[in-house]
């Protein structure tokens, strides 16, 4: 059996707590949670404070540990997975952990943005946004652009799959249910971390819109993970 790459380790451990925050009730979780900038709340008038209502600037790494119900079973199992034993096991922890956190600010500020802009000009409520999805879609979509071909065993029902397709099917499946639950602004999150991904690795392999270079070449292909 494998042994638990060291970044990951600390990942799942982080998810652990993930989980236990989530369950503080909503008074507490409302100041971790990430509001749109524009609002009007506390007890707070005018102002420039007033017009960052509830917005904190420990909301945007906060509202990542907020993951209720099964959302973290799932994130946990991304990060180890597919995060640690694959992506951790070829690029090494390092590489991996900016990895990471090209795909959570790029999930962060998106959503972030849009939502703000989104709010004061009419075009959405005011409503927060939480969880680790931008990460979790971002690791999925490194491990497919890097080896589509590659085949992974499913645990439901056991059968392999590509993941390329996995990956396609996962992603629709979560935008889709995204769009009809909670609407086209709570989806830009989990857009920006595609796009943080997706921008990420063409980076380091000079690949455009970052020109052409000496960067090192891409990864080996991934082994088989059952």
């Amino acid at each position: 059996m494998n042994s638990i790459p060291p970044l990951t380790m600390k990942l799942l451990w982080a998810a652990v707590a993930s989980f236990l925050v989530s369950m503080l009730p909503w008074s507490v979780l409302a100041h971790l949670v990430l509001w749109p900038i524009g609002g009007m709340g506390g007890d707070i008038d005018g102002g420039v404070l007033g017009f960052l209502g509830d917005f904190m600037p420990w909301q945007l790494a906060t509202h990542l540990l907020v993951n209720p119900g099964t959302k973290m079973i799932f994130v946990a199992l991304t990060l180890y997975f597919f995060g640690g034993m694959m992506l951790e096991a070829i690029w090494g922890s390092r590489r991996y952990g900016l990895f990471l956190l090209a795909c959570a600010a790029g999930s962060t500020l998106l959503q972030f943005i849009v939502s703000s802009v989104a709010f004061n000009v009419g075009l959405g409520g005011y409503s927060p946004t939480y969880g680790a999805d931008g990460v979790m879609y971002g690791i999925l979509f490194a491990c497919a652009y890097l080896d589509p071909q590659q085949k992974v065993m499913l645990i439901l029902p056991p059968i392999p799959v590509r993941m390329q397709t996995l990956v396609i099917v996962l992603c629709t499946l979560n935008f889709g249910v995204g769009l009809w639950s909670a609407g086209l602004l709570s989806q830009f999150g989990f857009l920006g971390g595609l796009l943080a991904a997706w921008l990420h690795i063409r980076y380091w392999r000079g690949q455009p819109p970052f020109g052409k270079n000496n960067r090192k070449k891409p990864p080996p292909r991934f082994r088989i993970v059952n």
